[in-house]
């Protein structure tokens, strides 16, 4: 019997409002809380990225709770501009979806390591299912720029359906229909 351990992969959803993270702990879903644990159940990660005038970057909810007295420093929805050249100019620093994307992912690895007690290095992230080849690419560079080896890219309701059959056995054959009401 060995006794190296199976390295943990965790799944993120890198959502447009929020986003979420969850891994397998003893066999069963277990969502990654945030540091904060202020947001949505007290879980999920806001989607957002700030800049404070003395150059410090806040991220998830201390950057969510100071926007609208810092909106022009703060950034939210950049998934929307996923896979475009579009870019956000903040302190007179440009920055491309990818970068904010991945400032948001850090923060999730982080967290995460935290919560688990040992170092993350793997992730399948979602995606939506109507992303095209240049979005799935962006978000694929965003993990690894966060510092992540994106195992998979999943679209996100192939993954509700994945994860509701988790605990169906073989016999309960069914048909399920998964609408995805997304926060975007």
């Amino acid at each position: 019997m060995s006794d190296t351990k199976k390295e943990k992969i965790i799944g993120i959803d890198l959502g447009t409002s929020n986003s979420a993270a969850s891994v397998l702990v003893g066999g069963k879903p277990t969502t990654i809380p945030s540091a904060e644990g202020a947001s949505q159940y007290g879980k999920s990660f806001p989607s957002y990225v700030a800049f404070t005038d003395d150059g410090q970057m806040l991220v998830g909810e201390p950057a969510r709770r100071q926007a609208v007295t810092n909106p022009e420093n703060t950034i939210s929805a950049i998934k929307r501009s996923m896979g475009t050249d579009h870019k956000v100019t903040v302190n007179g620093k440009q920055y491309s979806p990818q970068e904010i994307s991945a400032f948001i992912l850090q923060k999730i690895k982080k967290d995460a390591e935290t919560f688990l007690g040992e170092p993350i290095q793997k992730a399948v992230i979602t995606v939506p299912a109507y992303f095209d080849d240049n979005q799935r690419t962006a978000t694929k560079d965003a993990g690894t720029i966060a510092g992540l080896d994106v195992v998979r890219l999943v679209n996100e309701p192939t993954a509700a359906s994945l994860a509701y059959g988790l605990d169906k056995s073989e016999e309960d054959d069914m048909n399920i229909m998964v609408y995805d009401l997304g926060g975007g």
